[in-house]
């Protein structure tokens, strides 16, 4: 029988949080509560859980800057879902783009709270399964072991929203993404039709990864659709390449 979950949670002081860490024991996961950023840190890096939950507001304590220590010392390899009461959608985007994995919106609902902490677990599992993947296109090579662009051979480091952007136009070359396949596929869930979440992003990672035609690669935003990578070949008009589109080389380092 595999060993249970073991799940962290930073409750701060947040009393309708209390509930949760029996709701867990019932559901049959572990759950270890702390109430400090400084305990959860230390206890992360201590040892192995395979999820984090935290409350978007935490007494003198920017959530935000706890999601961003930790993914600083566990890089992507540990799961964090917010959980709080979504009323600040800058907040929750700033969330999501400094890591988090999912946001649960209250007021909670044990049934929900525990199929998204089912779902999390697996889409963190088949990334894990993924690693060692490397994507080719021109002079890019996207590496999502240590989740970094090679440029020339030149390591170029990603925010994790940033790779995971990377990941998704560069496997995907040539074609047209739409808005809300690539908001799924980031944030999990659609964006509000006012948010410039997305827009800022696909900017960040244009100047990130230096994407231009004299690099060969370039994002274009299709009017009412979405965005499409497109790879261009080396003469002076610098035309498409005809190959783009195209599966795209994958090795295993």
């Amino acid at each position: 029988m595999p060993d249970p979950m073991n799940i962290a949670l930073l409750s701060g002081q947040s009393a309708h949080l209390k509930t949760i860490p029996d709701l867990l024991a019932r559901s049959g996961f572990r759950c270890n509560v702390f109430v400090s950023p400084r305990a959860l840190i230390q206890g992360v890096s201590q040892a192995a859980y395979d999820m984090l939950l935290i409350h978007d507001e935490l007494p003198d304590t920017s959530a935000v800057d706890v999601i961003r220590t930790v993914r600083c010392a566990r890089s992507r390899d540990l799961p964090i879902m917010m959980l709080g009461d979504g009323s600040n959608e800058e907040a929750l985007v700033e969330a999501l783009d400094a890591g988090a994995d999912d946001y649960l919106c209250g007021p909670l609902s044990a049934r929900v709270l525990i199929a998204r902490i089912g779902a999390l677990r697996r889409r963190a599992t088949g990334d894990r399964q993924r690693q060692g993947l490397v994507v080719r296109a021109g002079p890019y090579q996207l590496n999502s072991v240590g989740r970094f662009a090679l440029l020339h051979g030149e390591r170029i480091t990603l925010t994790p929203k940033e790779f995971d952007l990377a990941m998704l136009l560069f496997s995907n070359a040539g074609r047209v993404l739409a808005n809300r396949r690539i908001e799924q596929a980031i944030w999990h869930h659609e964006l509000p039709p006012l948010s410039r979440a997305l827009a800022g992003l696909m900017s960040r990672l244009r100047k990130t990864l230096r994407l231009s035609l004299e690099t060969g690669i370039s994002i274009t935003v299709v009017y009412a659709h979405g965005y499409r990578l497109d790879i261009h070949d080396d003469d002076p008009m610098h035309q498409p390449n005809p190959l783009a589109g195209k599966p795209f080389a994958l090795a295993h380092p």
